[in-house]
């Protein structure tokens, strides 16, 4: 069943020139759908197969995708197909009723018959019977859609948020969901920053995406985090951005590990704008290994599964409760 107002939405409480209201009224409410069954299978509490994939407003495919990992395609890379599967998006799409028929305020920019075909994230998670939490960050131009973060869930999701970032070039939500494993709790994070900051503004956005990153790591509780975001850093882990994520805990995987891939973005320039990190502060993962997941063995080809980044794909281990609680 779908709950509009699911989930709260924390507003960005220093919009002093109410910049962000203009957005906000602009696209269509949150959207929660419990379609997961209401309990974990007793059989698979430590373990969770995640992934994060920036879907170039509703371009990608996702229900190919999560087929692919339901028949075993993926299962060298350690994602068995009756894991508890989570999915991270964003630039996820949705039409709903509840979107303005007439723009009325800043949109993002989609020229009509530019996106051509898309996938619905609430028809998606209907689809595939999944979980959803859903927040739109901004309009897709003149068209009654929107764009946001999800996640979607085979285990039930709790206590979640939509986190309105500071207004930088365009507005940002993210949002976060709670689920339960084996009795530990863990964090899902969908975000996604800016690419870029308004005219004449220094290192390409760099600046509004720090401050992006501490509000963003400020709203989250001190549990296990699970964050999946296209952090959109133009120079890679030099930006301050990285910086405070690393100092606040989140590192690429347990134990750390270099990516061996050099892009995540698939068109030009190909850079590395997608993570998928962890924090950890009661130790109660064991091992985290992610993997960039490529259409074309030599990723080749002009899109990855039909949007501009490539997925990541990881398998994370936990502990068993007597080890985490030590």
């Amino acid at each position: 069943m779908a709950a509009p107002f699911g989930f709260s939405l924390i507003r960005h409480h220093t919009d002093e020139q109410l910049r962000l209201e203009g957005w906000r009224q602009n696209v269509g409410t949150p959207v929660a759908l419990d379609l997961a069954p209401s309990t974990e299978p007793l059989s698979h509490s430590g373990r969770l197969v995640v992934l994060s994939w920036n879907v170039w407003i509703g371009r990608g495919r996702v229900r190919e995708l999560v087929s692919r990992l339901r028949e075993g395609y993926f299962h060298s890379l350690g994602a068995a197909p009756d894991s508890p599967l989570i999915i991270l998006l964003q630039e996820a799409y949705r039409r709903d009723p509840s979107i303005p028929v007439a723009k009325s305020g800043p949109a993002g920019r989609v020229l009509l018959g530019q996106l051509g075909p898309v996938e619905d994230i609430v028809e998606s998670a209907q689809a595939l019977g999944l979980s959803l939490r859903y927040a739109p960050s901004m309009r897709n131009g003149p068209l009654q859609s929107d764009r946001g973060n999800a996640i979607l869930s085979t285990l039930p999701l709790e206590d979640a948020h939509a986190i309105e970032l500071p207004l930088v070039l365009q507005r940002r939500v993210a949002v976060s969901a709670a689920v339960q494993l084996g009795g530990r709790r863990v964090r899902l994070v969908s975000a996604h920053l800016d690419p870029r900051g308004p005219p004449g503004h220094q290192w390409l956005g760099g600046a509004g995406r720090e401050l992006q990153a501490r509000h963003l790591i400020a709203a989250l509780p001190d549990d296990a985090v699970i964050l999946g975001a296209d952090l959109n850093l133009g120079r890679g882990r030099y930006e301050p951005a990285w910086r405070i994520l690393s100092d606040a805990g989140f590192s690429l995987g347990v134990p750390p590990t270099t990516p061996s891939w050099r892009h995540t973005f698939h068109a030009l320039p190909r850079l590395v704008l997608d993570y998928l990190l962890v924090r950890d502060p009661c130790r109660i993962i064991r091992e985290a290994r992610v993997h960039r997941l490529d259409e074309h063995p030599l990723d080749r080809g002009p899109r990855v599964f039909g949007s501009d980044h490539h997925p990541l794909l990881a398998r994370i281990d936990f502990h068993p409760i007597s080890e985490g609680a030590s």
